[in-house]
């Protein structure tokens, strides 16, 4: 049996469901393997094909079998948005954020009825402190695992299945009923953190390696991973792959060393201790990180490679390689959900084809730095496709990073970790943590000089070409085929986007949940209407949505930035999207209540402007003493054959009145304050004459929006509504016919059977 051929065959299968809006039922494999087990005695079929297709379909069933029973775990429909009382297990590593708690909930049940819930991941707003085992009885309200849907944004239905999370909770309050009552990993885990957090508050020293000893994310802050990000050394402040497998050849090395100087007892083979030993502590270490995938894959690579020496095999490192790729699938079809799957496993490929033994490295040098570009020239497109930062600085500042960390920080903090446990001795922890912060404070001064580059997906044939460019670039040819790698990934850096045709427009309203943004695209220009909300907890959809969403539409800069009014859930976004694309204008309603850093002037009714055969009105603004939602500023957009858009804002009915004298008519209406019942009168309506209205809400947003009255009254016009809330983004044409036409709408296009209708 060749095994490279049938790990293939495998992995194939196990990662094909992941392409299907929805789910087949394993019972459909029947016909195939019935075929297959007919094919021998009607055609003269090579058994390893036979065998080859066999393992394909496999590998489908069982990760069908595997998605199926998750979904199922999901929190049954008639308990969404439902306030409930549960009884449920504190899990995992509680995660502290600005204004309360974030942790998960295993073992939860209803009170009422005793029906078990599914693994809630949960957050308590100005809670009090949990801790990992506890048991508690909380009222909470209830939601299944549903996201924000957007061009080139994250995917949070998708983390949340990867995780095995099948629902949401907002805790209103709770009860302890019972003191911790820890597992073996994770108990040990939550008491060892707590402990050094502990140590490092009495020394005053900041417990970032925390993330290094237990794989606690939450002590580093925002601003920590904007500089990781910036520098490309996010991959250093995680329990990872590179810091399990130099722990391992580091036990290894340690031991076999022992052995061979007499230090230890050992009349047998000096392997048959090392590769045990080295194998506990890789596995132990990955345990303090949860056993993340990047860990799980590190050790069972390193148990290949052990195994291979105990039994004496020199198995092929690509045999190694897609052994563990499998191996993880197996455990979790779900995993490639999330970018560290493929990170972590591609960063290993990418090293593989590149060094071994095909590069000529005969300097010092050479051996340290050229992995670093290997590294950051092959992974730009896998960075791509999963929409995060690349740094061009990464080379040089991992080039002394590593090293730092691998073989500095992490070995003092381990050992400092166990003595301080052991002899309550916290010295060594302190140089550890000294270490690692003198580290941040060269990361910081780097930052300060280039930020991170975030590069949008444009489609899976620019995204193939680049990656056909880098293996070119990377080959033996490579000195040959260098000119032909650079032009195909030359394509991630200046992609050809489709644009709008002269005297035509598209306007694409994001799912912002409760709040607003639009962009309005013309053939050479781009406005976009407010940015979203940005949060107390710090998460901001300038960010985190609005900007990946104009990359992933081609849009490099903004000629102008409209913000409708000064309130949150419309203006919070905005100074994000200004410091991370260049804005030439900013435009908005309230503008002296805006941050000084937008530099923003006041919109002013009868401002008009023509780009690429496109008229843009602002046909309404109140001047200051208006209340603050009637000081919205209202544009309407005009293509060159008459069809046009209405943004309005938060205006209320005052407003809508005091602006029937003006042109309104437009093929598509945002409905004025996301369809409350103070808005949308019935001489607004008529006025402007829609042919659909687009209500931007967020999915059982507190404030009811949209009114049912509201609704009602559309209809009576017979107005299509869309509801971003169900919908997600949705991209309306203008221009090309008299009515505007809905393009797509974002949750359908790229729908698979994780995403919620």
């Amino acid at each position: 049996m060749h095994l490279p051929s049938h790990l293939l065959a495998m992995i194939g299968g196990l990662l094909m469901p992941l392409l299907l809006s929805e789910l087949w039922s394993p019972w459909w494999l029947l016909l195939p393997l019935l075929l297959l087990a007919l094919l021998p005695g009607r055609f003269s079929l090579p058994r390893h094909w036979l065998t080859l297709v066999l393992v394909f379909l496999l590998g489908i069933a069982w990760a069908l079998y595997w998605h199926t029973q998750h979904l199922q775990q999901r929190l049954p429909l008639a308990l969404d948005n439902q306030r409930v009382t549960i009884e449920a297990r504190v899990d995992g590593l509680p995660e502290p954020t600005v204004q309360g708690w974030r942790f998960l909930l295993t073992d939860a049940y209803l009170v009422d009825s005793g029906e078990a819930l599914p693994k809630l991941r949960a957050n308590w707003f100005r809670g009090d402190p949990v801790a990992h085992g506890e048991w508690w009885r909380f009222e909470a309200t209830l939601r299944r695992p549903r996201g924000m849907s957007n061009p080139g944004s994250f995917d949070y239905e998708a983390w949340l299945f990867a995780q095995q999370i099948g629902g949401l909770a907002s805790i209103r309050g709770g009860e302890r009923l019972a003191d911790a009552q820890p597992g073996l990993f994770d108990g040990w885990r939550s008491d060892l953190r707590q402990r050094l957090l502990g140590v490092f508050a009495a020394n005053q020293q900041n417990p970032r390696v925390l993330a290094l000893i237990t794989g606690d994310r939450s002590v580093l802050t925002r601003d920590d991973w904007q500089v990781l990000q910036a520098t490309g050394t996010s991959h250093l402040m995680v329990i990872s792959g590179l810091h399990v497998g130099t722990l391992a050849a580091s036990v290894f090395a340690v031991f076999t060393l022992l052995c061979r100087w007499g230090r230890l007892p050992w009349p047998w083979p000096r392997l048959w201790l090392a590769a045990p030993v080295a194998l506990i502590v890789a596995a132990l270490y990955s345990a303090l990180a949860g056993f993340a995938v990047p860990t799980q894959r590190a050790v069972l690579m390193v148990t290949l490679v052990l195994l291979s020496q105990l039994l004496y095999r020199r198995p092929g490192i690509w045999t190694l390689w897609l052994g563990a790729f499998c191996a993880v699938l197996l455990i979790n079809p779900a995993a490639p959900l999330r970018a560290g799957f493929w990170l972590s496993f591609m960063a290993v490929a990418i090293l593989l084809y590149s060094l071994s033994g095909r590069l000529n490295l005969r300097s010092w040098w050479a051996r340290l730095g050229l992995p670093q570009w290997v590294i950051f020239i092959g992974l730009w497109p896998w960075l791509v496709l999963w929409g995060m930062p690349g740094s061009l600085s990464a080379p040089l500042v991992n080039l002394f990073a590593i090293p730092w960390v691998g073989l500095l920080v992490v070995p003092l903090a381990l050992i400092g970790a166990l003595v301080e446990l052991v002899s309550g001795y916290g010295q060594l922890l302190w140089l550890a943590a000294w270490s690692l912060n003198t580290l941040f404070d060269v990361l910081h001064w780097v930052a300060g000089w280039q930020g991170p580059r975030l590069m949008a997906f444009s489609g899976w044939f620019t995204w193939l070409l680049a990656l056909a460019g880098v293996l070119m670039l990377l080959s033996p040819l490579r000195r040959l085929l260098w000119p032909a790698g650079v032009a195909c990934l030359w394509v991630l850096f200046f992609p050809n986007q489709p644009r709008p045709a002269e005297g035509e427009f598209w306007l694409t309203v994001l799912d912002v949940g409760q709040g607003s943004s639009v962009v309005v695209q013309t053939r050479e220009h781009a406005l976009l209407y407010d940015a979203g909300a940005r949060f107390i907890t710090g998460f901001d959809l300038g960010e985190a949505v609005v900007h990946p969403a104009l990359l992933a539409m081609g849009v490099r800069r903004l000629d102008v930035m409209l913000l409708s009014h000064a309130d949150n859930d419309h203006a919070g976004g905005a100074p994000a999207v200004a410091r991370l694309l260049p804005v030439t204008h900013v435009l908005a309603g309230q503008h002296e209540d805006l941050p000084e850093v937008l530099d923003a002037k006041a919109c002013q009714a009868g401002d008009d402007w023509t780009w690429d055969g496109v008229r843009f009105e602002v046909v309404y603004s109140a001047p200051a003493p208006a209340p603050p939602n009637e000081r919205s500023c209202v544009l309407r957009i005009v293509a060159a054959n008459g069809s046009a858009a209405l943004l309005p804002g938060d205006l209320g009915i005052r407003g809508e009145y005091q602006m029937l004298d003006r042109p309104l008519q437009a093929s598509v209406l945002l409905a004025p304050h996301h369809g409350s019942r103070s808005s949308s009168s019935y001489a607004l309506i008529r006025a402007v004459a829609p042919d659909w209205v687009v209500f931007n809400t967020g999915f059982h947003n507190r404030y009811g929006h949209p009114h049912p009255l509201v609704v009602e009254r559309y209809q009576e016009f017979d107005v299509e509504p869309v509801y971003t809330a169900r919908s997600g983004a949705v991209r309306f044409e203008l221009g090309r016919e008299s009515v505007a036409q809905r393009h797509w709408v974002w949750r359908e296009q790229a729908r698979r059977f994780w995403h919620e209708p």
